[in-house]
């Protein structure tokens, strides 16, 4: 079953950005705005529409294999590397030539599928930090935490593992420069 891997980062690579602004403005996302594939940027160089659609591609193309994958009983060791596969697909995609996004919704729709206690809270803690006077990116990419910790303590080791990977992806693609040629002002919390 170590396909599964492989599909869950072809999966992700599938750039829901790329998709939108293709259709809706017959550019290549990696080289408006910030450059960065992901539904940000989407959202303010397509609209809304835009960055509503990229975050449903972005989820569908993360949920269909790991439910395929748990639908199969495939083991929880294969299972976390489909999580590291797929996050890791979508910031480094190989359709866009390692160009994508940062992985935030891919890591989300992960959690979505295999640890939902710990997205609950995580959207909890979100509406709670929107009323705090902290940067409220900071705080969500900090938050992205709680599901981690969350599918350790249910007893998911292997998920857990692979969320913390994962999540470990996703804080390294907010702080230093993964992609090449995109503008400091997006690449950094």
């Amino acid at each position: 079953m170590w396909i599964c891997p492989i599909i869950s980062y072809l999966f992700a690579g599938i750039n829901g950005a790329y998709v939108m602004t293709k259709y809706k403005l017959q550019e290549d996302i990696t080289t408006l705005g910030s450059g960065t594939g992901g539904a940000r940027n989407a959202g303010r160089m397509a609209g809304k529409q835009a960055f509503i659609w990229t975050v449903v591609i972005d989820a569908l193309k993360t949920i269909l294999p790991l439910s395929l994958a748990l639908y199969l009983s495939v083991s929880p060791v294969i299972v976390a590397a489909m999580i590291i596969a797929a996050v890791a697909g979508h910031i480094w995609s190989i359709w866009l030539k390692g160009c994508g996004g940062k992985g935030v919704v891919t890591y989300l729709a992960c959690t979505l599928v295999l640890e939902w206690p710990g997205l609950l809270t995580f959207g909890v803690s979100a509406l709670l930090a929107k009323s705090l006077p902290i940067s409220f990116s900071k705080l969500m990419v900090g938050a992205m935490f709680i599901p981690v910790v969350s599918a350790f303590f249910r007893g998911n080791p292997a998920v857990s593992f692979g969320l913390l990977i994962g999540y470990g992806l996703v804080v390294l693609s907010h702080l230093i420069p993964v992609h090449p040629g995109i503008k400091k002002e997006e690449e950094h919390l």
